[in-house]
């Protein structure tokens, strides 16, 4: 097994076939970069190995923590952490209770920022089969194995469910975030549409009294 200096001695010696014919300078390049790569492997992360991303205790550490944004990761105001939101509702009470206090409650600050966006916002840890979280943790339905209703309705229909879930309570903030491109196309687009508005009126104005 080579150490690390016997990999970048080697590097320097062989420098990339793109800078064959330059072997001194290339050579110069080559360990450059291979320096440049162990500096970078031994520096010190700056996410503190005692924090937990469930505690909100990340963010003593500079900037967020991963995409979860600024503030507590898991506070007692999160949205979707109730019990009766962790699985589709099968009881008249527990639609109640998802429609009337999951649907109905003021977005926090959080949800807001991260919506809106600012320099520097970190991707979401989302993909194919979900989207990103800014708030995880105990008592949300996908943290660690999640809880599956027991009739076959809610079950056949739990897709719908969860998209409706994740747009609407959970993740709401990317409902938001969608919102916020509507909004901006409407803005743009008024000034424009009012423009051809005016043009077409000024042609028409033109018509009547240049007489071709």
């Amino acid at each position: 097994l080579k150490t690390i200096g016997e990999v970048c001695l080697a590097a320097s010696c062989s420098p990339p076939p793109l800078l064959k014919g330059f072997e001194p300078w290339g050579a110069g390049v080559a360990m450059a970069m291979c320096r440049t790569a162990t500096r970078f492997a031994l520096r010190r992360s700056p996410v503190e190995l005692s924090n937990s991303i469930f505690t909100g205790s990340t963010q003593r550490s500079i900037g967020p923590k991963q995409a979860f944004g600024y503030g507590e990761v898991n506070p007692s105001n999160a949205p979707g952490m109730a019990p009766y939101q962790a699985k589709p509702p099968e009881s008249f009470e527990d639609t109640v209770k998802y429609i009337s206090r999951g649907m109905t409650q003021m977005p926090t600050r959080k949800e807001i920022i991260e919506a809106i966006g600012y320099p520097g916002q970190k991707h979401s840890a989302g993909g194919i089969t979900t989207v990103g979280r800014i708030y995880y943790g105990p008592g949300r339905y996908d943290y660690g194995r999640p809880v599956m209703p027991q009739g076959w309705f809610a079950n056949w229909f739990y897709g719908f469910w969860e998209f409706g879930h994740l747009m609407f309570v959970a993740d709401r903030w990317i409902f938001f975030r969608q919102l916020r491109h509507l909004f901006a196309t409407i803005v743009c687009f008024i000034p424009m549409w009012l423009q051809m508005q005016w043009n077409v009126k000024q042609w028409d104005d033109f018509k009547k009294s240049h007489v071709q």
